[in-house]
């Protein structure tokens, strides 16, 4: 359904929240409703998504918010408690209604440099061809306070690491990001147009959709481009370490659900590729080989290793010349000795 009314270059923030009733989770959404706020470019809307929350004054505490901000925000329900994924769907289709050309995401805990909206705004006025764009992000603690990146777990230290690497810009980048980078952005790091949002929604999965959903914004052929100068802070409490590792049950458990939810984006975007004409189903078992070797070594050094060697076996069947190629000696020789049964 198209918009009642068109804002081509007003920016819809959406962002999903789930409220268990603490203090601390509700003061992190004030202050990142309060990054809004100070937003030197005016020309945005927020779009609130309570996942189901099972707090039994969420309403309320949410109404009061919206009646309190100077901007706009407004409020929705999802329908069941289903994750981010689901949640920003919902906002996505909210701001398309009332007509915002551009989203930028943004979670509930994390804080929008003051520049963002004017920064996004410009770099997707100065190409009208630009589908996705990604800022940088900057750790901070449950205080605001910075992280010293050598404090940092070892996925988020890898993620601060690359963010040093070359920007990924242009068109076919899906390669690069699947065989190369382990993540180039965080969902509240993520700029996009609505129409591509539309097009390519967010798998209903409680983790790991994001990278899922990078996977196939960039295998629709998507054009991306870097936003710089506008890092996003990204909260990472101090104590109690990733609040997803322990909703999924432990490490090994969202490592596992981490490398079927991101799987099923890349062979989604690989598959959209193929039917492009934009790679041959060759390229794509050698991306999807390389991704595999890539993820179980991620994985392995997260503390899965049993399952980082499942993913470096699967490797091996799906592709074995790739394979020969792009894994180490001892990755080669970890594998399981060849059948002699008759």
């Amino acid at each position: 359904m198209p918009p009642a009314t068109t804002r081509p270059d007003t920016v819809g923030f959406v962002i999903p929240y789930f409220d268990d009733g603490s203090a601390w989770r509700r003061d992190c959404l004030r202050s990142t409703l309060a990054s809004l706020e100070r937003q030197t470019d005016p020309a945005w809307s927020a779009y609130l998504v309570d996942d189901a929350s099972p707090a039994p004054d969420t309403a309320e505490f949410l109404a009061h918010l919206a009646s309190s901000l100077s901007g706009s925000l407004t409020v929705l329900r999802a329908p069941r408690n289903a994750g981010a994924g689901q949640a920003r769907n919902l906002g996505i289709a909210a701001a398309h209604r009332d007509g915002h050309a551009l989203l930028a995401y943004l979670d509930a805990d994390d804080l929008a440099h003051p520049d963002r909206v004017a920064a996004v705004r410009a770099a997707f006025a100065a190409d009208p061809e630009l589908d996705f764009a990604y800022n940088d992000v900057a750790f901070i603690d449950e205080h605001g306070a910075p992280w010293d990146p050598e404090r940092l777990l070892p996925g988020l230290r890898m993620l601060d690491e690359e963010q040093r690497l070359p920007k990924l810009r242009g068109r076919e980048r899906w390669r690069e990001q699947a065989v190369e980078r382990d993540n180039i952005a965080i969902p509240s790091a993520m700029n996009v147009r609505t129409d591509l949002a539309l097009r390519v929604p967010f798998p209903e999965v409680p983790f790991c959709e994001d990278v899922a959903t990078l996977f196939r914004y960039l295998g629709s052929g998507a054009k991306i481009d870097h936003v710089p100068g506008v890092p996003t802070g990204y909260r990472v409490p101090l104590e109690g370490g990733s609040s997803s590792r322990k909703q999924s049950g432990g490490v090994d458990a969202f490592n596992r659900m981490r490398c079927r939810n991101e799987r099923a984006g890349l062979e989604e975007a690989i598959a959209t590729a193929v039917r492009r004409g934009a790679a041959d189903e060759r390229t794509g078992r050698e991306v999807l080989c390389r991704y595999l070797i890539r993820i179980g070594r991620t994985v392995s050094a997260d503390g899965s290793p049993e399952l980082g060697r499942s993913q470096l076996r699967q490797a091996h069947a799906l592709d074995p010349e790739t394979f020969a190629v792009h894994a180490t000696a001892a990755e080669r020789a970890d594998l399981p000795a060849p059948s002699t049964a008759r």
